[in-house]
């Protein structure tokens, strides 16, 4: 037998409960947020004006657990106010830890790799400070594909531009830290006289 979901907790196909904080009353969403904000670039004012009831608002004290690396989720967030830590566990030989590896600010987003691809959370996600996260429910953007193919097919597009701009950074960083690892070998191979 099935326990009823808790207060603040959503039930997804498959019997999966997410856990949501209750919304912060004195929060209201300034509708200029979201037309400065990169996922809604291209769209009217009068496109973005069901967004304010689409989002779940949540608010988190410093060191507070948004995401954690591993588990499942539907939700995509754009931090609204704040900031957070983004942490990849990393396994070596001294063991695993876990590595800060971005630091994300208001009106940046996180979690919309599991929009894509419905695969775990890839990474961590801890509060920095008092923080205000909107979060859109992968379902609510199902809806809203439904109701508006355009507005849909935008916002679609600007979170493919997303993750393009996050892996040619990726790309950078990665580049850098080979050819460091390398002149780091090359050098105790090869040390000066």
């Amino acid at each position: 037998m099935q326990n009823p979901p808790q207060k603040g907790a959503a039930s997804i196909p498959g019997g999966i409960v997410l856990m949501s904080k209750p919304a912060p009353a004195q929060i209201t969403i300034d509708p200029a947020f979201l037309q400065r904000h990169a996922l809604f670039a291209g769209l009217e004012a009068d496109d973005l004006k069901d967004f304010p009831v689409l989002f779940r608002v949540e608010e988190y004290q410093r060191g507070e657990r948004i995401i954690t690396e591993g588990e499942h989720g539907g939700s995509l967030y754009v931090i609204y106010r704040g900031g957070v830590d983004i942490l990849k566990q990393i396994v070596s030989r001294e063991g695993e830890t876990q590595e800060k590896i971005a630091t994300l600010h208001a009106g940046d987003t996180f979690g919309e790799m599991e929009l894509i691809d419905k695969q775990p959370r890839s990474a961590t996600v801890i509060s920095q400070a008092n923080t205000v996260v909107l979060a859109i429910d992968n379902i609510d953007l199902t809806k809203l594909s439904l109701r508006n193919t355009r507005v849909y097919a935008i916002m679609l597009l600007n979170l493919a531009r997303e993750i393009s701009r996050r892996l040619r950074a990726t790309d950078q960083y990665l580049a850098v830290s080979l050819f460091s690892i390398r002149e780091q070998a090359r050098f105790r191979l090869f040390p000066k006289e």
